[in-house]
């Protein structure tokens, strides 16, 4: 399996975002008495109040939806190692069938379903109750 050119689109993209980072900390304080903390209000300055908007959100909402798929396939990518690593052939989700990719939806459907669970948590502090029942189910 080949890995340098993911490699090289991975540190290509980090230095993307790094530099549009920067231009956005150059651009923060550009004008008098006007903040920009986000790209929108940068892109309404630059292009105007509705063109700015229908510029800047829909790549805004494009890169958002590209991290989250990733997101969730690298999870469930992580969770069927972490099962494969620990269970031997005989485990009742090891063979799916020959198609591999089979049975890595059914771990980023895990995956997601464990994830849409969890954000339907109202805050932080919620998260406190589920480390200490996985603390208590590891020293179990």
């Amino acid at each position: 399996m080949c890995r340098g050119p993911g490699i090289v689109v991975l540190i290509l993209s980090w230095i993307i975002t790094l530099f549009s980072f920067w231009q956005l900390i150059q651009l923060h304080e550009r004008i008098p008495n006007r903040r920009f903390n986000r790209y929108h209000e940068l892109g309404q300055a630059a292009f105007g109040q509705t063109r700015g908007l229908w510029i800047v959100v829909p790549l805004q909402l494009a890169v958002e939806l590209s991290v989250d798929i990733l997101y969730m396939v690298v999870g469930g990518q992580a969770l069927q190692n972490i099962y494969n690593m620990n269970c031997s052939h005989d485990c009742p989700l090891s063979n799916l069938g020959e198609n591999p990719y089979r049975r890595t939806y059914i771990w980023i459907l895990v995956f997601a379903s464990v994830y849409f669970l969890l954000v339907q948590l109202p805050t932080l502090s919620s998260l406190s109750k589920i480390s200490l029942a996985a603390a208590i189910m590891s020293i179990g």
